[in-house]
């Protein structure tokens, strides 16, 4: 119960920033990104395509759809390996500091990710091998900081950002799967509509 309601508190959260920047918007200068990117962690790799949709100068929304690749290697202290893959996606809130010839970006997202796990652990001092597949539904808030360059003569720009969460297992069915802290690196482009 506890795990649901830090999930309807970070979606709260996310909500009411982008209600309160939403009224303070001119619509005169809104507008849409449309992109890809490729987030890079120590235990996987999520490719996705984006949607960011600019409140005002200063504050967007972003929208993720996409996989997430995992292989854990040894960074499981529950199971000896684990690997697998599932989709879904994200939602999100940034700040833009504009900054030389691009800008500075600051965010909050929070990811959803349906997963299938497949583990082996290592059954006792015999030295059986288990193995199996869990599902989980992960939750995944997390902060993220960058900077977006944009390319010449072009409607585009490219950007890197840093980013620092928690994974949950909010939902579970199998076995325990390895859950905790995340850092990542993503790399972004995307072009005005």
């Amino acid at each position: 119960m506890k795990t649901k309601n830090n999930i309807f508190g970070l979606l709260f959260c996310v909500s009411s920033l982008s209600l309160c920047y939403a009224q303070d918007s001119d619509s005169s200068k809104n507008q849409t990104d449309l992109g890809v990117s490729i987030q890079v962690y120590p235990a996987g790799i999520i490719p996705t395509v984006n949607l960011e949709y600019y409140l005002n100068e200063k504050s967007s929304l972003v929208f993720r759809l996409g996989a997430n690749f995992v292989d854990r290697q040894d960074f499981s202290d529950v199971n000896l390996t684990e690997e697998g893959e599932g989709f879904g996606g994200s939602v999100g809130f940034r700040r833009h500091f504009p900054s030389g010839k691009g800008k500075f970006v600051a965010g909050l997202n929070l990811d959803v990710w349906s997963l299938n796990i497949d583990w082996t652990d290592d059954n006792g001092p015999n030295g059986n091998v288990q193995s199996g597949s869990t599902y989980t539904l992960v939750v995944q808030p997390w902060l993220e900081g960058g900077y977006f360059l944009p390319i010449k003569n072009t409607k585009s720009q490219i950007g890197l950002t840093l980013g620092f969460g928690r994974e949950i297992n909010a939902i579970t069915s199998g076995d325990e799967v390895e859950q905790g802290f995340i850092a990542s690196v993503l790399l972004q482009y995307q072009f005005s509509l």
